[in-house]
């Protein structure tokens, strides 16, 4: 937590999905240097946050989950350890796409790409509160075929149950002349573009199956489509819920979290935006 607006949106989405799935909510306010030189409780802006904004985040915490076990703690640790330690036995970790304090700057600098690489939970990143518009909400997942995406998928799954709403897979083809931002293209995915979308749809389709299989209540539409991932995630970012990803892949998610395409998704999407670490991290998340 910090006094910034968007921390106020990630406590308000917390809140409501601690509501949901029965789960206690923690709160964490990491004070940076430059805190730690001010007086106890004023940020740099000169707000009160700790402990009288903690307080305050608390008490709002319990009027939107009554019912829930809500805590909180402020500590001199960084930003990145607080919140990695704490991401040891959470089931997500939750934070504002841009802040002061706890999270100083953009979510795309260092502090925010470091946790989504080093947690060990899944990271729910709130820039803005999702848009839906008419029509029924979905979960959208973007999936390439890596382990990561399997675990993306039994995440997103797991969430559309929760809510009762359908599950959106996207899987996006690269093409050479969108190449991911210079990402690796392999030369499967651009020989033939009707051939490359059916080999994706039957791998998409055989990638799906066995969580379908698991959650057979949850309604599930399959798209493959060639163009720019990260153009195609955020497109279907709209009137979504939440958008999964995986903090690594290849295809049509290609390289490493902090590259480009995922930059882009987490900066542009029009809903909250879930990074999934590790296949094993998601277990206690379901």
């Amino acid at each position: 937590m910090d006094s910034g607006h968007e921390s106020w949106l990630a406590l308000g989405w917390a809140a409501d999905e601690a509501t949901r799935r029965g789960r206690p909510l923690h709160l964490i306010h990491a004070r940076t240097s430059s805190d730690r030189a001010r007086p106890e409780g004023v940020d740099a802006q000169g707000e009160r946050l700790a402990p009288t904004g903690l307080n305050a985040a608390v008490a709002q915490a319990r009027t939107l989950a009554p019912g829930i076990e809500v805590t909180a703690e402020a500590t001199d640790q960084t930003p990145v350890r607080a919140l990695t330690e704490a991401s040891s036995f959470a089931t997500c970790v939750v934070v504002g796409a841009r802040g002061r304090g706890a999270l100083v700057g953009t979510l795309l600098g260092s502090t925010s790409a470091q946790l989504t690489v080093h947690a060990a939970c899944p990271v729910v990143v709130v820039r803005c509160p999702a848009e839906i518009g008419e029509g029924r909400p979905t979960v959208v997942v973007g999936v390439d075929g890596s382990a990561l995406s399997s675990a993306a998928i039994g995440y997103a799954f797991a969430r559309a149950a929760d809510r009762g709403i359908p599950l959106t897979v996207v899987h996006a083809c690269p093409s050479r002349a969108h190449g991911s931002h210079g990402a690796y293209v392999p030369p499967w995915q651009t020989d033939d573009p009707a051939a490359a979308v059916e080999r994706e749809q039957a791998a998409t389709a055989e990638e799906v199956a066995g969580w379908a299989e698991t959650f057979p209540d949850v309604r599930v539409r399959r798209h493959v489509l060639r163009g720019d991932p990260a153009s195609i995630l955020v497109d279907h970012s709209r009137g979504a819920e939440l958008l999964v990803v995986g903090s690594r892949g290849f295809g049509g998610m290609s390289g490493r979290l902090v590259g480009s395409v995922s930059q882009a998704v987490l900066g542009r999407a029009h809903c909250p935006v879930v990074v999934v670490q590790t296949e094993s991290s998601t277990q206690r998340s379901h």
